[in-house]
């Protein structure tokens, strides 16, 4: 096989490989936002509900007093019965007597509402503090892992460009810029192998004559369809041909 044409075979190879690790590594940092956004959630939701637990702690104290205030003005008017000259005055002391115990029940109502508010926001908090470490122990698994990965892809990439590097000296200047040019044409794929007088990429039917000196792979070939440079990978010594009947 001619040296640059096989040295451009491995290029192709090494090229496809970088770019997708370099679009792998790209994507990585947005994985691990994603899974620093879990984390985040999770803390604000248990945050939510510790401020609702504040919140209705502070309200059944505020209750219990409007609860002692409606008592005291309640004593307050049984003792002013005792003082009262008049029918009228009296009556009146004891409408604002019911309307205050009214008040006072309604209050010591909502009192026990907020009381057990209180403890479903107590269960709250527990689950989601149990919630919260599950999260903290599974996104903190998931950074290593994507941690592990990058330095992984940046270590391949690495040795990659190397690679890439040494090939590239190798290959002479006028193919090279044949084929930067057409990768670029082509999204990276400058190269198609040629199998059975069919363009492996294009799909288009060679020409008998232009197949037979593809298959010598002794110089460069193009495609007349999608203008990639053709090569022929031989089929293994060991394989046998298929026998027709």
């Amino acid at each position: 096989m001619l040296a640059d044409l096989e040295r451009l075979i491995e290029l192709q190879q090494v090229d496809l490989r970088l770019h997708e690790l370099l679009r792998q590594i790209k994507l990585l940092p947005q994985k691990r936002q994603q899974a620093q956004q879990e984390l985040e959630q999770a803390r604000q939701k248990l945050e939510q509900v510790r401020n609702a637990y504040t919140e209705s702690l502070k309200e059944r104290k505020r209750l219990e007093l409007d609860v002692q205030q409606f008592k005291e003005k309640v004593e307050k008017h049984r003792t002013q019965l005792f003082e009262v000259k008049s029918n009228e005055a009296y009556r009146a002391l004891q409408h604002e007597i019911e309307e205050e115990q009214k008040k006072m029940a309604a209050a010591e109502d909502r009192v026990l509402e907020a009381m057990i508010a209180i403890e479903d926001e107590e269960t709250g908090i527990k689950t989601g503090e149990a919630e919260l470490k599950q999260v903290e122990q599974r996104v903190a698994a998931a950074i290593r892992e994507i941690n592990a990965e990058e330095a992984a892809r940046k270590k391949e990439a690495e040795d990659l460009t190397a690679q890439r590097g040494k090939l590239r000296a190798g290959i002479a200047e006028d193919t090279l810029d044949t084929y930067d040019r057409i990768a670029r044409a082509h999204g990276g794929i400058a190269l198609a192998e040629a199998r059975e007088e069919i363009c492996q990429v294009c799909l288009i039917h060679i020409r008998p004559q232009t197949f037979a000196e593809v298959r010598r792979n002794e110089q460069i070939h193009y495609c007349e369809s999608c203008h990639r440079i053709l090569y022929y990978v031989a089929a293994p010594a060991n394989q046998q041909p298929v026998s027709t009947p």
